[in-house]
C-alpha cells in the first residue's frame, strides 16, 4: 500500500516544463514577435506615406 501511493500520488510535487514544451512556447513566443513586427511595419509604412 505504501508503494503504490508514493509512485503514483505526488500533490506537492512542482510541475516540471518539458523540453519540448518549452522549445514549442519558444517557436510560439517567437511567431508571435514576427507576426507583431510585421504588422509594425505595416503600419508605419502607412503612416509615413500618409502624410506624403
Amino acid at each position: 500500500m505504501r508503494n503504490l501511493m508514493s509512485s503514483g500520488f505526488r500533490p506537492l510535487r512542482p510541475y516540471r516544463i518539458t523540453r519540448g514544451s518549452r522549445q514549442m512556447r519558444e517557436r510560439r513566443t517567437a511567431q508571435a514577435f514576427i507576426v507583431f513586427g510585421v504588422v509594425l511595419a505595416c503600419v508605419e509604412l502607412y503612416v509615413i506615406f500618409g502624410w506624403l
